[in-house]
């Protein structure tokens, strides 16, 4: 009885760590789009603060350390990727045209296919012929979910842990020119 109970233990240890870094995430994900909603396509210091308000939402238990990729990226009516999107690694650290700094890095530069600059955040329409809609901005995160107790070594597992994301997109905040 005592081993069952044990597992029963820490599954359920485990299960409120895990939920509590999937409640992270979505946090962090609403409040990093609504930072990129509101920056618009005017500010070249757009990423940098929807990359700033993602360190600061992740918090502890979570650790911020273990987020593997930032996605910044254009999203349908319904909050889906339509492919074009900004891709930043927590690898190094990398200065912003405000000056101050942020631990991740664009993957790719040439191929990054959402810069700021081809955000539409207009009234009036984006676009060579001006019909094209507001954008719809999305930011997701990859998070390596790691492990907090040996319930997994117990039931035979490796207890590597898992790869998690959370993901939330908004309607950019339109402005007049």
């Amino acid at each position: 009885m005592f081993p069952i109970f044990i597992v029963l233990f820490f599954a359920m240890i485990e299960f409120g760590f895990f939920f509590n870094a999937q409640l992270s995430l979505n946090f962090a994900t609403r409040d990093a789009s609504l930072i990129a909603a509101e920056a618009g396509s005017k500010d070249s210091n757009a990423d940098c603060a929807i990359l700033r308000k993602v360190e600061e939402d992740i918090s502890a238990p979570t650790d911020e350390t273990r987020i593997v990729r930032v996605h910044i990226f254009q999203a349908t009516s319904t909050g889906a990727s339509t492919g074009l999107e900004q891709v930043y690694l927590r690898t190094r650290t990398s200065t912003c045209p405000d000056g101050g700094t942020v631990p991740y890095d664009l993957v790719a530069p040439q191929l990054a296919t959402f810069p700021y600059s081809t955000r539409c955040a207009q009234l009036v329409g984006c676009g060579t012929d001006q019909s094209e809609p507001l954008d719809t901005i999305g930011v997701r995160i990859d998070y390596q979910y790691q492990y907090i107790t040996p319930m997994f070594y117990l039931i035979g597992g490796s207890g590597s842990g898992q790869t998690m994301s959370g993901s939330n997109s908004m309607r950019m905040e339109p402005y007049t020119l």
